[in-house]
Protein backbone atom coordinates (compact mmCIF):
# COMPACT_ATOMS: atom_id res chain seq x y z
CA UNK A 1 0.00 0.00 0.00
CA UNK A 2 1.24 3.49 -0.84
CA UNK A 3 0.38 6.76 0.86
CA UNK A 4 -1.24 9.33 -1.42
CA UNK A 5 -2.47 12.89 -1.13
CA UNK A 6 -4.91 14.59 -3.45
CA UNK A 7 -4.94 18.22 -4.60
CA UNK A 8 -8.27 19.45 -5.94
CA UNK A 9 -11.84 18.50 -4.98
CA UNK A 10 -13.83 19.78 -7.95
CA UNK A 11 -16.65 18.34 -10.02
CA UNK A 12 -14.55 16.07 -12.27
CA UNK A 13 -12.66 14.62 -9.33
CA UNK A 14 -15.88 13.87 -7.44
CA UNK A 15 -17.37 12.19 -10.51
CA UNK A 16 -14.43 10.18 -11.83
CA UNK A 17 -11.58 10.04 -9.32
CA UNK A 18 -12.66 10.02 -5.68
CA UNK A 19 -15.26 7.24 -6.14
CA UNK A 20 -12.64 4.77 -7.39
CA UNK A 21 -9.68 5.44 -5.08
CA UNK A 22 -10.66 2.76 -2.56
CA UNK A 23 -10.38 0.17 -5.34
CA UNK A 24 -6.63 0.67 -5.35
CA UNK A 25 -3.89 -0.25 -2.92
CA UNK A 26 -3.60 3.22 -1.36
CA UNK A 27 -3.85 5.02 1.93
CA UNK A 28 -5.85 8.24 1.58
CA UNK A 29 -3.67 10.38 3.81
CA UNK A 30 -4.92 13.87 2.93
CA UNK A 31 -6.98 15.99 0.56
CA UNK A 32 -6.32 19.63 -0.27
CA UNK A 33 -8.48 22.35 -1.80
CA UNK A 34 -8.50 26.14 -1.53
CA UNK A 35 -12.18 25.76 -0.61
CA UNK A 36 -11.96 24.01 2.75
CA UNK A 37 -15.64 23.02 2.61
CA UNK A 38 -14.99 20.97 -0.53
CA UNK A 39 -12.03 19.24 1.09
CA UNK A 40 -14.07 18.53 4.24
CA UNK A 41 -16.85 17.05 2.14
CA UNK A 42 -14.35 14.77 0.41
CA UNK A 43 -12.93 13.71 3.75
CA UNK A 44 -16.37 12.83 5.08
CA UNK A 45 -17.52 10.97 1.98
CA UNK A 46 -14.35 9.18 0.89
CA UNK A 47 -12.31 8.76 4.07
CA UNK A 48 -9.27 11.01 3.70
CA UNK A 49 -7.44 11.25 7.00
CA UNK A 50 -6.59 14.95 6.94
CA UNK A 51 -7.71 18.17 5.24
CA UNK A 52 -5.50 21.01 4.00
CA UNK A 53 -5.93 24.25 2.11
CA UNK A 54 -2.20 24.68 1.37
CA UNK A 55 -0.63 21.89 -0.65
CA UNK A 56 2.89 22.91 0.40
CA UNK A 57 2.09 22.38 4.07
CA UNK A 58 0.41 19.08 3.21
CA UNK A 59 3.47 17.81 1.35
CA UNK A 60 5.81 18.89 4.15
CA UNK A 61 3.74 17.25 6.87
CA UNK A 62 2.50 14.08 5.18
CA UNK A 63 5.50 13.32 2.96
CA UNK A 64 3.40 11.11 0.64
CA UNK A 65 4.64 8.46 -1.74
CA UNK A 66 2.51 9.88 -4.57
CA UNK A 67 0.54 13.04 -5.32
CA UNK A 68 -2.62 13.53 -7.38
CA UNK A 69 -3.28 17.01 -8.75
CA UNK A 70 -6.46 17.59 -10.73
CA UNK A 71 -7.64 21.13 -11.48
CA UNK A 72 -7.13 22.08 -15.12
CA UNK A 73 -4.02 22.61 -17.29
CA UNK A 74 -2.84 25.81 -15.57
CA UNK A 75 -3.13 24.20 -12.14
CA UNK A 76 -1.47 20.99 -13.31
CA UNK A 77 1.53 22.96 -14.53
CA UNK A 78 1.84 25.57 -11.77
CA UNK A 79 1.39 23.17 -8.87
CA UNK A 80 2.77 20.13 -10.66
CA UNK A 81 6.14 21.76 -11.23
CA UNK A 82 6.42 22.47 -7.50
CA UNK A 83 5.45 18.91 -6.63
CA UNK A 84 8.04 17.52 -9.04
CA UNK A 85 10.71 19.91 -7.77
CA UNK A 86 10.19 18.42 -4.32
CA UNK A 87 10.73 14.94 -5.78
CA UNK A 88 7.24 13.47 -5.41
CA UNK A 89 5.72 11.18 -8.06
CA UNK A 90 2.86 13.05 -9.70
CA UNK A 91 -0.45 12.27 -11.37
CA UNK A 92 -2.16 15.04 -13.33
CA UNK A 93 -5.24 14.80 -15.50
CA UNK A 94 -5.11 15.80 -19.14
CA UNK A 95 -4.11 18.29 -20.32
CA UNK A 96 -0.84 18.28 -18.39
CA UNK A 97 -0.13 21.97 -19.06
CA UNK A 98 -1.43 24.92 -21.09
CA UNK A 99 1.08 24.37 -23.92
CA UNK A 100 3.47 21.87 -25.43
CA UNK A 101 6.41 23.94 -24.20
CA UNK A 102 5.14 23.82 -20.62
CA UNK A 103 4.50 20.09 -20.98
CA UNK A 104 8.09 19.63 -22.10
CA UNK A 105 9.25 21.53 -19.01
CA UNK A 106 7.34 19.10 -16.81
CA UNK A 107 8.86 16.16 -18.65
CA UNK A 108 12.37 17.55 -18.26
CA UNK A 109 11.91 18.17 -14.54
CA UNK A 110 10.44 14.70 -13.97
CA UNK A 111 13.45 13.19 -15.75
CA UNK A 112 15.84 15.33 -13.73
CA UNK A 113 14.24 14.27 -10.46
CA UNK A 114 13.85 10.67 -11.68
CA UNK A 115 10.20 10.48 -10.62
CA UNK A 116 7.03 9.28 -12.30
CA UNK A 117 4.94 12.03 -13.85
CA UNK A 118 1.79 10.45 -15.26
CA UNK A 119 -0.84 12.21 -17.38
CA UNK A 120 -4.42 10.97 -17.12
CA UNK A 121 -5.13 10.41 -20.78
CA UNK A 122 -7.53 7.72 -19.65
CA UNK A 123 -8.40 6.57 -23.17
CA UNK A 124 -5.03 4.81 -23.26
CA UNK A 125 -6.32 2.57 -20.47
CA UNK A 126 -9.84 2.15 -21.85
CA UNK A 127 -10.93 -1.40 -22.64
CA UNK A 128 -11.18 -0.67 -26.36
CA UNK A 129 -7.94 1.24 -26.89
CA UNK A 130 -5.78 -0.94 -24.67
CA UNK A 131 -6.95 -4.12 -26.37
CA UNK A 132 -6.71 -2.55 -29.81
CA UNK A 133 -3.13 -1.57 -29.00
CA UNK A 134 -2.28 -5.21 -28.26
CA UNK A 135 -3.92 -6.39 -31.47
CA UNK A 136 -2.11 -3.78 -33.56
CA UNK A 137 1.20 -4.77 -31.98
CA UNK A 138 0.66 -8.44 -32.83
CA UNK A 139 1.53 -10.27 -36.01
CA UNK A 140 -2.03 -11.03 -37.14
CA UNK A 141 -3.03 -7.46 -37.95
CA UNK A 142 -0.07 -6.29 -39.97
CA UNK A 143 0.79 -2.71 -40.78
CA UNK A 144 -2.05 -0.22 -40.19
CA UNK A 145 -2.97 1.73 -43.31
CA UNK A 146 -5.82 4.03 -42.26
CA UNK A 147 -7.22 5.38 -39.02
CA UNK A 148 -10.55 7.16 -38.55
CA UNK A 149 -11.24 8.85 -35.23
CA UNK A 150 -14.30 10.84 -34.06
CA UNK A 151 -15.00 12.87 -30.92
CA UNK A 152 -18.28 14.62 -30.16
CA UNK A 153 -17.74 16.91 -27.19
CA UNK A 154 -17.17 20.62 -27.82
CA UNK A 155 -18.16 22.40 -24.60
CA UNK A 156 -15.85 25.15 -23.42
CA UNK A 157 -15.80 28.93 -23.45
CA UNK A 158 -13.45 29.14 -26.43
CA UNK A 159 -12.13 26.84 -29.12
CA UNK A 160 -8.79 26.99 -27.34
CA UNK A 161 -10.46 25.40 -24.30
CA UNK A 162 -12.17 22.83 -26.52
CA UNK A 163 -9.10 21.79 -28.50
CA UNK A 164 -6.44 21.95 -25.81
CA UNK A 165 -8.43 20.33 -23.00
CA UNK A 166 -10.99 18.08 -24.75
CA UNK A 167 -9.99 17.25 -28.30
CA UNK A 168 -6.56 16.38 -26.99
CA UNK A 169 -8.22 13.08 -25.94
CA UNK A 170 -8.82 12.05 -29.55
CA UNK A 171 -5.45 13.28 -30.76
CA UNK A 172 -3.77 11.31 -28.00
CA UNK A 173 -5.78 8.17 -28.75
CA UNK A 174 -4.77 8.36 -32.42
CA UNK A 175 -1.11 8.75 -31.47
CA UNK A 176 -1.36 5.98 -28.87
CA UNK A 177 -2.68 3.52 -31.45
CA UNK A 178 -0.89 4.56 -34.63
CA UNK A 179 2.18 6.53 -33.54
CA UNK A 180 3.45 10.06 -33.99
CA UNK A 181 1.68 12.45 -36.33
CA UNK A 182 4.04 14.36 -38.61
CA UNK A 183 1.57 16.21 -40.86
CA UNK A 184 -1.87 17.68 -40.23
CA UNK A 185 -4.33 19.77 -42.28
CA UNK A 186 -7.53 20.96 -40.61
CA UNK A 187 -10.71 22.23 -42.27
CA UNK A 188 -13.36 24.01 -40.17
CA UNK A 189 -17.10 23.80 -40.71
CA UNK A 190 -18.76 26.44 -42.86
CA UNK A 191 -21.97 26.36 -40.81
CA UNK A 192 -22.57 29.37 -38.59
CA UNK A 193 -22.24 28.54 -34.90
CA UNK A 194 -20.96 25.01 -35.49
CA UNK A 195 -17.82 23.91 -33.71
CA UNK A 196 -17.12 21.15 -36.21
CA UNK A 197 -13.89 20.46 -38.07
CA UNK A 198 -11.99 17.62 -39.65
CA UNK A 199 -8.24 17.09 -39.91
CA UNK A 200 -6.39 14.83 -42.27
CA UNK A 201 -3.19 13.46 -40.77
CA UNK A 202 -0.18 11.42 -41.80
CA UNK A 203 1.56 9.29 -39.22
CA UNK A 204 5.30 8.76 -39.04
CA UNK A 205 4.70 5.14 -40.02
CA UNK A 206 3.27 6.30 -43.35
CA UNK A 207 -0.33 5.49 -42.43
CA UNK A 208 -2.94 8.20 -42.97
CA UNK A 209 -6.12 9.11 -41.14
CA UNK A 210 -8.76 11.63 -40.17
CA UNK A 211 -9.59 13.27 -36.86
CA UNK A 212 -13.26 14.28 -36.83
CA UNK A 213 -14.76 16.64 -34.26
CA UNK A 214 -18.43 17.53 -34.06
CA UNK A 215 -20.68 19.65 -31.87
CA UNK A 216 -23.58 17.38 -32.88
CA UNK A 217 -22.87 14.84 -30.18
CA UNK A 218 -24.61 11.53 -30.88
CA UNK A 219 -27.36 10.18 -28.59
CA UNK A 220 -26.44 7.69 -25.92
CA UNK A 221 -23.14 9.37 -25.09
CA UNK A 222 -21.49 7.81 -28.12
CA UNK A 223 -18.95 10.55 -28.54
CA UNK A 224 -15.77 8.48 -29.02
CA UNK A 225 -15.30 6.28 -32.07
CA UNK A 226 -12.26 4.85 -33.82
CA UNK A 227 -11.46 2.40 -36.58
CA UNK A 228 -8.18 1.13 -37.97
CA UNK A 229 -7.81 -0.60 -41.33
CA UNK A 230 -4.96 -2.89 -42.33
CA UNK A 231 -4.51 -5.14 -45.34
CA UNK A 232 -7.59 -7.33 -45.25
CA UNK A 233 -8.27 -6.58 -41.58
CA UNK A 234 -10.24 -4.02 -39.61
CA UNK A 235 -10.70 -2.87 -36.01
CA UNK A 236 -13.64 -0.74 -34.87
CA UNK A 237 -14.74 0.70 -31.51
CA UNK A 238 -17.94 2.59 -30.79
CA UNK A 239 -20.25 3.47 -27.90
CA UNK A 240 -17.63 5.48 -26.01
CA UNK A 241 -15.21 2.54 -25.99
CA UNK A 242 -17.98 0.13 -24.96
CA UNK A 243 -17.26 -2.31 -27.78
CA UNK A 244 -14.39 -3.46 -29.97
CA UNK A 245 -14.81 -5.58 -33.08
CA UNK A 246 -12.05 -7.15 -35.16
CA UNK A 247 -12.45 -8.52 -38.66
CA UNK A 248 -9.46 -10.79 -38.99
CA UNK A 249 -7.51 -11.19 -42.24
CA UNK A 250 -9.28 -13.27 -44.88
CA UNK A 251 -7.41 -16.51 -45.61
CA UNK A 252 -9.79 -18.00 -48.17
CA UNK A 253 -12.27 -16.86 -50.83
CA UNK A 254 -14.26 -13.76 -50.01
CA UNK A 255 -17.48 -15.76 -49.55
CA UNK A 256 -15.83 -17.61 -46.69
CA UNK A 257 -15.03 -14.36 -44.95
CA UNK A 258 -16.07 -14.84 -41.32
CA UNK A 259 -18.14 -12.32 -39.39
CA UNK A 260 -16.25 -9.81 -37.33
CA UNK A 261 -15.23 -11.04 -33.89
CA UNK A 262 -16.46 -9.14 -30.88
CA UNK A 263 -13.41 -8.67 -28.69
CA UNK A 264 -15.90 -7.39 -26.13
CA UNK A 265 -19.20 -5.54 -26.11
CA UNK A 266 -21.33 -3.94 -23.41
CA UNK A 267 -23.12 -0.67 -22.81
CA UNK A 268 -20.75 2.08 -21.74
CA UNK A 269 -23.20 3.41 -19.18
CA UNK A 270 -24.92 0.14 -18.34
CA UNK A 271 -21.72 -1.42 -17.06
CA UNK A 272 -19.06 0.59 -15.25
CA UNK A 273 -18.04 3.72 -17.15
CA UNK A 274 -15.06 4.35 -14.89
CA UNK A 275 -13.60 1.03 -16.02
CA UNK A 276 -14.88 1.08 -19.60
CA UNK A 277 -13.52 4.52 -20.44
CA UNK A 278 -10.25 3.83 -18.65
CA UNK A 279 -10.33 5.92 -15.48
CA UNK A 280 -9.76 2.94 -13.18
CA UNK A 281 -7.03 1.41 -15.31
CA UNK A 282 -5.36 4.79 -15.65
CA UNK A 283 -5.06 5.27 -11.88
CA UNK A 284 -4.05 1.65 -11.41
CA UNK A 285 -1.22 2.08 -13.90
CA UNK A 286 0.06 5.21 -12.15
CA UNK A 287 0.14 3.45 -8.80
CA UNK A 288 1.89 0.44 -10.30
CA UNK A 289 4.44 2.72 -11.97
CA UNK A 290 5.15 4.41 -8.63
CA UNK A 291 5.60 1.00 -7.01
CA UNK A 292 7.87 -0.07 -9.85
CA UNK A 293 5.71 -3.06 -10.79
CA UNK A 294 4.66 -1.75 -14.23
CA UNK A 295 5.83 0.70 -16.88
CA UNK A 296 4.02 4.01 -17.06
CA UNK A 297 1.52 3.87 -19.94
CA UNK A 298 1.13 7.65 -20.08
CA UNK A 299 4.33 9.43 -19.01
CA UNK A 300 4.29 13.18 -19.46
CA UNK A 301 7.11 13.02 -22.03
CA UNK A 302 4.87 10.95 -24.32
CA UNK A 303 2.18 13.64 -24.31
CA UNK A 304 4.29 16.50 -25.66
CA UNK A 305 3.53 15.42 -29.23
CA UNK A 306 -0.19 15.37 -28.46
CA UNK A 307 -0.07 18.96 -27.27
CA UNK A 308 1.95 19.99 -30.34
CA UNK A 309 -0.69 18.55 -32.68
CA UNK A 310 -3.45 20.29 -30.72
CA UNK A 311 -1.65 23.61 -31.04
CA UNK A 312 -1.40 23.13 -34.79
CA UNK A 313 -5.09 22.23 -35.04
CA UNK A 314 -6.00 25.36 -33.12
CA UNK A 315 -3.76 27.50 -35.30
CA UNK A 316 -5.52 26.26 -38.43
CA UNK A 317 -9.15 26.47 -37.26
CA UNK A 318 -9.38 29.49 -34.94
CA UNK A 319 -10.41 31.76 -36.47
CA UNK A 320 -12.98 31.12 -37.96
CA UNK A 321 -14.17 28.84 -35.15
CA UNK A 322 -14.45 30.48 -31.72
Amino acid sequence: MITIVYIGAGNFTNACMFPQLRRHDVRLAAVCDLDEAKARAAQTKYGFEKVYTDFRVMLDEVKPQAVFCVGGPKVHYAIGMQVLERGFPLYVQKSPAPSSAATQEMAALAAKKNVVCHVGFNMRSSMAASQAKKILAGTDFGAPLLGVFRYGLTSGKTMADVVMDQHCHLVDTARFLLGDINAVTATPSGRAGARDYVATVRFASGAVGTLNFTSGQMPGKEFVYFEVTGTGTFLCSHGCCAALTWRRPVKGPWWQDPQADYVFEHGAYGYDPLETIGYVGDVDNFIAAVKGTASDVSPVASTVGTMEVCEELLRQIAPPLV
